[in-house]
């Protein structure tokens, strides 16, 4: 495979997932240039932990993009730490990391929400849920009534499943769904407003199940590392398809 230009695979990447769309906290876009301007293989992770670097590293990735990057508005104001440790691993290896957090979300056909609900094979699929600039999530119908545990069957394929959380406070069978990932509790009350049967989830917070039960909502939560899969590995498709260059996915499932 002949190896591509950093700046023509940020450059798609940019006008794929504007950064500056969302009011965001974290700082998307290229955040490390590593200083290697040819690109032989592209890592997609969820997550920019250490050992995800680490592992991408060894796999002789150039590129790693990831949901969740190292540069947020409360990012470290000193190289010191796990932090300095991250940064010195990517510029070492010469490893650039681009990062795309609620524009993923958002994006209606390549994003977390978008690729679970064509997974879910809904129809109807509609933005949903706006949220610091733009749509975060989407809509859509079950080709038919569907029950929890059918619902369960499918979130138990989902990449790093962890067993999911079912609040059910409201409808106990599902023709309209809201699918809003990772941390998305605060959908709770759009989706009572709306009438929305189901909320499909990732990580909850506590507030979430008085907030759920007095609000008579139905919510899923199956995880914040298994619903936000879905985007970077449609996103690491893409490149392969644009690009031509070798790709892959670096899978380290946090159980959360």
């Amino acid at each position: 495979m002949t190896p591509t230009p950093l700046a023509a695979i940020t450059a798609y990447l940019d006008t794929l997932l504007p950064p500056s769309t969302y009011t965001d906290a974290s700082q998307n876009g290229l955040q490390v240039d590593a200083g290697k301007a040819m690109v032989s293989c592209v890592g997609f992770a969820v997550d920019a932990g250490e050992s995800v670097i680490s592992e991408a590293i060894s796999r002789g990735v150039d590129l790693l993009v990831v949901h969740h990057g190292l540069l947020w508005s409360h990012a470290p104001s000193r190289l010191i730490g796990p932090f300095a440790r991250k940064v010195r691993l990517l510029m070492t290896a010469g490893c650039s990391l681009y990062a795309s957090h609620l524009p993923l979300d958002g994006h209606q056909t390549l994003g977390n929400a978008a690729q679970i609900a064509a997974t879910l094979n809904l129809e109807y699929i509609a933005p949903f849920c706006h949220y610091k600039g733009g749509p975060v999530g989407c809509r859509g119908n079950f080709v038919s009534l569907t029950t929890i545990e059918e619902i369960n069957n499918q979130v138990a394929t989902f990449r790093g499943h962890s067993p999911a959380q079912f609040l059910p406070f409201g409808a106990t069978s599902f023709q309209t769904v809201a699918i809003v990932t990772g941390s998305g509790s605060f959908a709770i009350e759009e989706c009572a407003a709306a009438g929305i049967d189901l909320l499909l989830s990732g990580e909850p917070k506590h507030e979430a199940y008085h907030l759920a039960k007095e609000l008579r909502q139905s919510v899923l939560f199956a995880g914040h590392y298994a619903t936000e899969t879905f985007g970077v590995a449609a996103l690491e498709r893409e490149i392969a398809r644009q690009f031509g260059v070798k790709t892959c996915f670096i899978d380290e499932p946090s159980g959360i």
